[in-house]
């Protein structure tokens, strides 16, 4: 009877259904707001599980179960801040207090300066793939938005909750920080070296060498396609030149944003593979298992709602950088041999950011599948004294539950799919190539 009473425990993948003993359990001191919260003072609202096997979580408690908000600094809100307010400048993320130190302070209105601005910005990026992309891109950012302040309040409890057995917390800020001026910096030069290729020829020393002028050879030249059927005027001009900065931006802070959100996740389950690497190697008869198990089962849960929310942007990303990847090496291969060194290491130097770039969003998002599997081999050798029944549930649940961000259900991202996106991009090379070739 006991045998099957196990094996009952360890078939059921929907181990999270215990955590609402959290409560109520003596032996840990910690609290998850997100476990149960309190309803007209009396009932109480607890984790439900719907027929997906996804969890949902119920709302937060207010800050009040944390007096003081320990390593607030290195949490995934104030170390994204910095990324998200520059975002705001370009119309991108019109959510109030990203800078503050806590969660608490965000708020999202549907008429406010930032949501008007982002508006306007969308709107003004009508037109060609390009700034359809961008459109869809701002269009993506605002509709998340409206959801980023339930999520991050989820997101800051799981990491209070996480760290508060942690003996090592997790520092996110100067990996953030690294990450954003890299990306933000070998942008800027790219679209520099754009600028610069679409204006070769230009006489900066001649009598009538002025922005304007400047301005109208750039447009011409590198907006041809619009002024094949419209006149050109100064103000059209400066219209397109300040929109398609606007638009760059939004494609490389996509990029961005997913690597940062990922780093922030696979950065929690490194911690506590660290934990739990700890607790193996120097035998800890009195550790607590099910405490460990439950740190899991909660990232794992902010992992999913994660991915339900960001899971559009992904595949807009993915999207975008395979087009614009088959496009660039089309060019490259069908232009002919008297271009310009200007021309060739333009066409270099952004081929080789955007292949860097497509490949660095892959394996750091691809990091959260890895990490949520590198306990298991502690697991399997883990001491015959220190395996309990919950040490049994914990490799069970690390060893069925996928966890991966995805691209709206169509595909996650984990290293294997690296070498999808190669195959595929060799494949609508070859036939863009063909159909060239006939054309």
């Amino acid at each position: 009877m006991h045998s099957e009473d196990q094996f009952m425990m360890l078939k059921s993948k929907d181990v999270l259904r215990e955590i609402k003993s959290i409560k109520s359990k003596g032996s840990s001191p910690k609290i998850w707001p997100s476990v149960a919260y309190e309803k007209d003072n009396s009932d109480v609202e607890e984790l439900s599980t719907n027929q997906g096997n996804s969890l949902s979580i119920g709302r937060f408690q207010d800050e009040r179960n944390y007096p003081v908000d320990i390593g607030a600094t290195e949490s995934f809100h104030c170390a994204i801040g910095p990324a998200l307010s520059i975002a705001q400048v370009f119309g991108i993320f019109p959510v109030a207090g990203v800078r503050s130190a806590s969660p608490s302070k965000l708020h999202f209105k549907t008429f406010s300066f930032l949501t008007v601005y982002s508006g306007g910005i969308a709107a003004a990026t009508v037109g060609a793939v390009f700034y359809g992309n961008s459109l869809l891109g701002s269009i993506l950012f605002f509709w998340l938005s409206s959801r980023w302040v339930p999520l991050q309040s989820e997101w800051r409890a799981m990491e209070r909750y996480i760290d508060s057995t942690v003996t090592e917390p997790t520092r996110l800020r100067w990996k953030f920080f690294f990450l954003s001026l890299v990306v933000l910096v070998l942008s800027f030069i790219e679209h520099v070296l754009s600028m610069f290729n679409n204006v070769e020829g230009y006489d900066w020393n001649a009598s009538n060498s002025t922005f304007r002028n400047f301005l109208e050879i750039y447009t011409l030249r590198s907006h041809s396609f619009i002024f094949d059927t419209l006149d050109y005027n100064f103000t059209f001009g400066l219209y397109i030149f300040v929109v398609s900065k606007l638009a760059t931006f939004t494609w490389n802070f996509t990029d961005l944003f997913i690597m940062l959100v990922a780093t922030g996740l696979a950065e929690r389950y490194k911690s506590l593979n660290k934990k739990l690497a700890t607790t193996v190697t120097k035998y800890r008869p009195t550790f607590d298992w099910r405490e460990l198990r439950e740190d899991y089962a909660i990232l794992s849960c902010v992992v999913k709602k994660v991915d339900n929310h960001i899971s559009p942007i992904i595949l807009l990303s993915f999207a975008n950088n395979l087009y614009f990847i088959c496009l660039q090496l089309l060019n490259g291969l069908s232009t002919s041999d008297k271009t310009s060194f200007l021309s060739v290491a333009y066409f270099f130097g952004s081929f080789a950011f955007l292949i860097v770039r497509t490949c660095a969003v892959t394996l750091l998002t691809a990091r959260i599948h890895d990490q949520s599997k590198e306990a298991l081999p502690y697991l399997y050798s883990c001491s015959a004294p220190n395996y309990g029944v919950e040490t049994q549930r914990l490799q069970y649940q690390l060893a069925t539950d996928e966890i991966a961000l995805t691209g709206l259900r169509f595909f996650s991202i984990t290293r294997n799919f690296m070498l999808a996106v190669c195959g595929a991009i060799i494949t609508y090379e070859v036939l863009l190539l063909q159909f060239n070739g006939n054309k």
